[in-house]
């Protein structure tokens, strides 16, 4: 989803001139017929907001205008690691079982056996694949040496929040990349990629995933009292946007509407909103790199003749709340900075300059990526393709997300700190919320209270008047209820409801 205030400027047709450079040796050389399938690049940022997008101008040129954005592009589970396995796997994260981002109900602990069928699995050996960045929150230490099924090239990040001391696994192989700033190294090793595929018969699917803009060292301030990403000294000044959102969710005046933990929250302190600014400024301006990086590897694609058989798809893991609905920050959340996504797609047949509007998510990437390759999963997905072409500009304009956020549990007897101690069910979690949303409409439900907000997101899109109660809107509100008990626990086909 583009800001608001881009939307307009996305719909003028922008062509991207393909420019076949001739590399210095054969081994660069274009393939010399067109491949089976065309190449996928499949770029994952982290932690970034659905309107950080109008900070990385490249990316806005090469991938956005280029073609077609998505305005209702949710993560189901705004959180890293439940993201980026529904990416994976096509699936909800009620279905992949990765609820958090530890152990052992999430991160990399939780993934051992169900990576042995993702979607690197279903496009190897087809395709080249290759995998650059960070990958799961726990993949550290001595599982450096392990490396996923279906990875032709595997070049993961051990210790991603530290942007300047970056170390990869290569094959399983430790490497230290220290001194460089991560998204440089992601760049370097995904071009690499690219340039070592490019003499092959076999199309390419490279999965790059870049830190930014999430929290990470050095901070600026040195101590990182203020938690932020690291801004390379030449960025740093170069943010001259607004502090905060600049909306009416922003330190919102009246909460009485809402049901959940935001109705009572005190309004933002003048601490608070100085430290989003620090936050708002810093995340934006580290997006420069990011910017640059992912522009280098579309370049290098460019450059060895194949981006016109490449299918160029853009977005994030999970986005984060700022000072919206008074909550200072954070992810875990079902309003719309937290889990409306940016999502941009372009390639061969992907119309130019257009807007899909029907709700979609992460677990639609998969299917969507399958649909690209003419490859098949191994079992039935939760998600479906949402490739759009000249005959298929947008999808069921009625289709329904889940969105759900699992309660993590809490150790009374340890200072109320929150604990991984046992494997818990899906079937028996203890979810936060659970959210049914539509292009159109959004209906929360608050688990622990049995309590709802209702939502016009077509005219009040920042979520500021909760229509939940009206008498008005109780038929709307029934359906919606009604849709949310069929998704809440769906698997493949009756997630289609």
């Amino acid at each position: 989803m583009l800001p608001k205030a881009l939307t307009t400027g996305v719909v003028s047709a922008l062509a991207v001139t393909v420019t076949l450079a001739a590399p210095a040796d054969s081994s660069q050389a274009p393939r010399a017929t067109s491949p089976s399938a065309p190449n996928v690049l499949l770029v994952v940022m982290d932690d970034m907001r659905a309107d950080d997008m109008a900070w990385m101008p490249r990316v806005q040129r090469r991938v956005v205008d280029a073609g077609t954005s998505y305005q209702s592009f949710y993560a189901p589970t705004s959180l890293c690691c439940p993201s980026r396995f529904s990416i994976l796997r096509g699936q909800y994260p009620h279905n992949t079982g990765i609820l958090t981002n530890a152990e052992p109900d999430g991160g990399f602990v939780a993934s051992r056996g169900i990576d042995q069928s993702t979607l690197a699995t279903w496009l190897d050996p087809t395709y080249a694949t290759g995998f650059v960045g960070k990958y799961l929150n726990g993949y550290r230490g001595a599982d450096a040496a392990y490396v996923p099924p279906g990875w032709d090239d595997w070049m993961a990040t051990i210790n991603p929040f530290n942007y300047l001391k970056i170390l990869t696994s290569d094959n399983g192989v430790v490497v230290d990349n220290s001194g460089a700033n991560s998204p440089a190294v992601f760049a370097r090793q995904a071009r690499q990629f690219v340039t070592e595929q490019s003499g092959q018969a076999e199309p390419f699917f490279l999965h790059l995933s870049i830190v930014n803009p999430h929290n990470g060292r050095p901070h600026r301030d040195g101590g990182g009292a203020v938690g932020t990403p690291y801004v390379p000294p030449g960025d740093r000044g170069t943010y001259t946007g607004p502090p905060h959102a600049q909306n009416p969710s922003f330190n919102e005046r009246d909460v009485s509407d809402k049901a959940g933990p935001a109705a009572s929250y005190p309004r933002l302190s003048a601490d608070d909103k100085a430290v989003i600014a620090v936050k708002t400024e810093q995340r934006r301006e580290s997006l420069a790199s990011a910017d640059r990086a992912i522009a280098r590897v579309i370049r290098t694609i460019e450059a060895v003749g194949e981006l016109s058989d490449t299918y160029l798809i853009f977005t994030s893991d999970n986005g984060y709340v700022l000072g919206e609905h008074r909550i200072a920050e954070g992810k875990r959340s079902p309003y719309e900075p937290a889990s409306n996504l940016p999502l941009a797609i372009a390639g061969p047949g992907v119309p130019v300059g257009h807007e899909w509007t029907a709700a979609a998510g992460t677990q639609d990437i998969a299917p969507t990526i399958l649909d690209i390759a003419g490859a098949r999963a191994d079992y039935p997905l939760d998600g479906h393709s949402i490739l759009p072409s000249a005959d298929r500009l947008d999808d069921d304009p009625q289709r329904a997300v889940l969105l759900e956020g699992a309660r993590r549990p809490v150790d009374a007897e340890n200072g109320g700190k929150i604990r991984y101690a046992r494997d818990i069910s899906v079937a028996n979690t203890d979810w936060l919320y659970r959210v049914v949303v539509t292009r159109r409409w959004k209906l929360i439900r608050w688990d622990q209270t049995d309590t709802f907000e209702l939502y016009n997101l077509r005219h009040d899109p920042y979520e500021v008047e909760s229509l939940y109660g009206r008498r008005r809107y109780d038929e709307r509100a029934d359906q919606l209820r009604s849709r949310l008990r069929l998704l809440r626990m769906c698997r493949a086909a009756t997630c289609a409801n």
